[in-house]
Formats: C-alpha cells, structure tokens, sequence
C-alpha cells in the first residue's frame, strides 16, 4: 500500500511539473531544465524574450544563446541573454524593432534557445514561431488562399473586403506579370493613421508630413501594413500587394525597375482608385505640365509631383496594355529576367525605349512631343528596406 502511495506521488508530482513548463535536456544534457520560457512583443521597441533555466550544483548556468531569423528573409542572426551566471538564472533579450532597427509589426520570427552550463554541457531546444504584433490592440484574423488580414475592433466586414480586393488582385496580376507568388501576404489593417503612425519606417514617417501614407509593402518578409479606415481600403490592397507581385516578377533580376513602371502598375491593378489621380493628370495635360518618363525613376520633388506621378504612371501603363496587350507586359518581365534593362527591354519587346514611349503616349493625349534636353544624370528607382508605398493628399 506504502509503495502504490509512493507511485501516485510521483506521477502528481511529475504531472505538476509539466504544467508549469519544466523541458528536460536528454540523455548528457538532463542535467539542464527549463523552468519557463516568454516571447512577447513590447511594441514599438521590439520582442522581448525571456527564459528561466537551472542545472544541477555545483555547476553553472553560463550562457543562453539565441538564435533567430525573419521569416521571408535568408539571414539570420543570434545574441545572447543576459544574466548573472548561477545554477537558476532568468535571462533576457530584447530584439529592437524601432528606430534605424525597425521592424514592422507582421513579421513572423522562428527562433530557438541553446543553453550551456559551466560542465560545457548544452541543451538546445526546438525551433518555434512568434508572430509580432502592436500589442496596444486586440487582434483578429481572416484568411483565404492569398492572403490573411489582421484587424481590430468591430471592422470584420472591412477586413473581409479586403482579402477579397487582395485575392483577386493575385489572380489578377499574376497573369498579367506571368507569375507565381512564393508566399500568401499578410496585412496589418490600421484602422486609421495615428494608430498606425508608430508601425511605419523612419523614411514613411517623413512623408507623413505632407502626405498621408495610406500603406507600406515589406516584400522579404511578405507584410504588409495599410489604413483599413480609409473609405478606398480595398484599392489600396491591390495596388501594395500588386508591388509585392512586381517584386517576385523581378526577383533576381539584378535590374533597377523604374519607378513609373512599378507605381503605374500598382495603380493599373487599383481596384478602387478614386478621381483624384485622373483629375491632376488632366490639369496637368491641359497646363502641358506632364513629367517626364526619365524624371520618374525614383521619387523625388514636391509632394504634388509625387501625385501627379502616380497619376502619370498609370496612364501610361494603360496605354501600354490597352494599345500592345497583355502578353506584352509578360514578355517585359521575362526581359527583365534576363538581365535586360528597361531601354533594353523596352526595345527588345515594344521597338522603342523610354523616350519612345513617352512620345507615344503623349501623342495619345493630344501632347507635343519632347523637347530635346542635355543629356541628364537621373536616379536608378531603388526599393529601399520598406519598399514601395502608397499615399495621398491628407484631408483639409
């Protein structure tokens, strides 16, 4: 009977602590547990992890190491927790997301625990997933083929939409760009700027000052952040997630793809683009004060350009695939893949370049053609960290 009472103790007392997370090493390494474990988000300074492990005096607990990688992203990287070395330590790190660091809330981190005590034995733990999220609110999610959306409060419909306006645009642009996404998108809806003026980069919040930036495409990592509050919610989907379609189309292309090439396509795919856009571009026409194709390859000037530009990019895609078709636009992107730049590829595919094309589609607006210029130094387009965006003008 004494023996049966000993059993059922120890089961209790084994069973107990599974519970409160004791991960015992194997074999060697038994002599080291973990006693608990936390990931947590600390938005929008970073993610903050934090373990509690033993092992058995005399011995120490001298080093936890960390290891970690971005989902989407090929590099990874480790640190180190910090603690006073002792036979129980609870060791912490904070992984920062903010400033020249930052990072946006979406990103999944996988991630895994090696510790080592002062007998050199080690324990490494199996690799997990953390999904950083803004913890100022409480999270909901719907998903489907493409796409998952990310919202709060009483804004399902809206999120609804939005993973639809995102679904059909990859079927959608994915034809016309002939290609196939590596990964669905994940979208963090806002539902409106101050909530989410403190996810956006350094450079988006810069912009803010004049423009209000409705969304922010993060294409390594496969995230995007928008303004689910916006009455046009759903066009801003498609035009971030059409640049993250660009982007696998052009994946290790080694080419530097013109600004109005990508915005213009991004805005050919909006499915809800509003007039503004077309009522700058006809003022524009009327004034005979249309950009240049070659002064559109990175963005630069006053916040009125930046939308005129936008409005001008998509104009003259349009005019590319309403006059040459579709099968043109796929037949670019292979030349892009090939190496081709955009002259070279324009040639190649439409007989003309750049300067070519802008004749062509100002004499579709009733435009004279260029004037002749001295030869100019213009910026390549570069995707920086955050990739492209897509704003406006804020409301007065």
């Amino acid at each position: 009977m004494k023996r049966a009472i000993v059993i059922l103790i120890t089961l209790f007392t084994l069973l107990c602590a599974v519970s409160v997370g004791v991960f015992p090493a194997r074999g060697q390494e038994a002599a080291i547990l973990v006693k608990s474990k936390e990931v947590r988000s600390q938005f929008p300074e970073g993610i903050e992890f934090e373990l509690i492990a033993e092992t058995v005096a005399p011995e120490k607990i001298k080093e936890i190491k960390l290891e970690m990688r971005i989902k989407g992203s090929a590099r990874g990287s480790y640190a180190y927790l910090e603690f006073d070395p002792g036979t129980m330590v609870e060791g912490k790190y904070l992984l920062r997301a903010s400033g020249a660091q930052h990072k946006p809330p979406g990103i999944m981190i996988e991630y895994r625990f090696i510790i080592t005590d002062s007998a050199g034995r080690t324990l490494e733990m199996d690799r997990e997933d953390f999904l950083y999220l803004d913890n100022r609110f409480q999270w909901e999610r719907v998903a489907g083929g493409a796409a998952e959306v990310y919202y709060y409060g009483p804004t399902k419909e809206r999120a609804e939409l939005i993973l639809k306006a995102s679904a059909d645009t990859v079927t959608r642009m994915c034809a016309l760009l002939g290609v196939v996404p590596a990964q669905p998108v994940r979208i963090i809806a806002y539902n409106n700027s101050l909530h989410m003026a403190p996810a956006l980069s350094f450079q988006a919040k810069a912009v803010e000052a004049e423009l209000l930036t409705q969304g922010q495409a993060w294409y390594d990592y496969g995230v995007l952040l928008m303004l689910a509050g916006d009455p046009r919610a759903d066009g801003i989907a498609s035009h971030e997630v059409t640049h993250m379609l660009v982007r696998e189309a052009t994946e290790g292309a080694f080419v530097d793809l013109p600004l109005w090439l990508n915005e213009g396509l991004a805005e050919y795919a909006n499915v809800n683009p509003g007039e503004t856009y077309d009522r700058l571009l006809s003022q524009a026409i009327a004034a005979k004060k249309v950009l240049r194709l070659r002064h559109m390859q990175a963005s630069a000037g006053t916040p009125s350009e930046i939308l005129l530009m936008y409005a001008q990019s998509r104009s003259v895609v349009k005019y590319l695939i309403d006059t040459y078709g579709e099968g043109k636009i796929r037949a670019l992107f292979t030349a892009f893949k090939q190496g081709l730049r955009i002259d070279e590829a324009l040639e190649r595919v439409y007989g003309f370049d750049q300067d070519g094309l802008d004749n062509a589609w100002r004499k579709s607006q009733g435009l004279p053609p260029l004037e002749p210029t001295p030869e100019e130094s213009v910026p390549a387009a570069k995707a920086n960290r955050w990739g492209f965006g897509c704003a406006r003008a804020p409301a007065h």
